[in-house]
C-alpha cells in the first residue's frame, strides 16, 4: 500500500514537472518572438501645404495684432498697415512684395484671396483715435506677370525698356498675368497650373505680388492707410478635390482638373 501510493506521488510530481516546463517554454516563447519581435514598415503620408511670405522691398512682415476705438472698440488681427502716403516710407504699398509657398507633397492646386479696406484715421474731442472706412477704386497691385513687348518675351518691363532704349506709342506691349483673377465670382485669384509634387520635392516659391513695373499708384491724402489681409488655400488635384471643394466641375479659367 504504501508503495502503492509512493509511485502515485511520484506520478504527481513528474506530470507536474511537465506541466511548469511547458508553461515556461510557452512563456519563454511568447516574449523571445511575440513580445519582443519588430515589425517594420514604411507608411508615406500624403499632405498639402501652402503658406505665404510677405515682405516690403527685402523687409519681411508679420500681420499685426491691434485695437481701434471708433464708437466701439475693436480688436483686428492677422492684418498688415500698408503705408499709401508716403513714397519713401519702408511700407509704402509699392514696396509690397507677397510669395506663396508650396511644401505639399502631392500634386496642387492652389489660389489666394486678398481682403483689404482704404482707412482714414480719425480722432474725437477726446483724444480717442479711430479709423473710418472710405470707398475708393480698387488698389492696383502689381500681380506677378510677364510681357510681350513687339512680340518677344519679357519678365520685367523694364528690361523692355533697357532693351528698346525706351518704350513709344508704336510699339506693341501685351501684359500676361501669371494668376487667373476670378474675384467678380467667388474673390479668388487661381493660380492657372497644376504644381505638381511628391515626397522628395523641395518648397516651391511662387510669386503673387511684386515689383511696380507698368504700374502706377498715386499716393494718397495724409491719414488714409490701407489695411491688408491674405487667405492662401491649397487643395490636391486628385480625388475630384476641386470639384467637391471648391464646387467647380472645370477650373475657372478653362480647361479641365489634371
Amino acid at each position: 500500500m504504501l508503495r502503492t501510493l509512493e509511485r502515485k506521488y511520484q506520478i504527481l510530481v513528474l506530470s507536474v514537472i511537465v506541466i511548469l516546463v511547458a508553461i515556461l517554454g510557452s512563456l519563454t516563447y511568447a516574449w523571445i518572438v511575440l513580445v519582443n519581435r519588430t515589425d517594420s514598415f514604411i507608411a508615406t503620408a500624403a499632405k498639402v501645404d501652402v503658406n505665404y511670405d510677405i515682405d516690403f522691398d527685402g523687409t519681411e512682415v508679420e500681420p499685426e495684432f491691434f485695437t481701434v476705438i471708433s464708437g466701439y472698440t475693436m480688436i483686428k488681427s492677422g492684418v498688415i498697415r500698408i503705408n499709401v502716403t508716403d513714397q519713401d516710407a519702408d511700407h509704402f504699398l509699392t514696396n509690397l512684395r507677397i510669395d506663396i509657398l508650396v511644401d505639399s507633397t502631392v500634386d496642387t492646386y492652389i489660389r489666394v484671396s486678398i481682403v483689404d479696406a482704404l482707412t482714414l484715421a480719425t480722432i474725437d474731442f477726446e483724444g480717442n483715435r479711430g479709423e473710418v472706412s472710405i470707398v475708393d477704386q480698387p488698389i492696383p497691385y502689381a500681380f506677378n506677370r510677364t510681357w510681350l513687348v513687339n512680340d518677344v518675351f519679357y519678365e520685367d518691363l523694364y528690361d523692355a525698356e533697357v532693351a528698346l532704349g525706351g518704350i513709344t506709342s508704336s510699339d506693341t506691349v501685351i501684359r500676361e498675368d501669371a494668376w487667373f483673377d476670378n474675384r467678380l465670382e467667388d474673390g479668388y485669384y487661381y493660380y492657372p497650373h497644376l504644381i505638381e509634387r511628391n515626397t522628395l520635392s523641395t518648397t516651391l516659391t511662387i510669386p503673387f505680388i511684386e515689383e511696380y513695373d507698368g504700374f502706377q499708384f498715386n499716393p494718397k491724402s495724409f491719414g488714409y492707410s490701407l489695411q491688408f489681409a491674405i487667405l492662401v488655400e491649397g487643395i490636391q488635384a486628385g480625388n475630384d478635390a476641386p470639384m467637391n471643394n471648391w464646387g467647380y466641375d472645370t477650373p475657372p479659367w478653362g480647361g479641365s482638373w489634371v
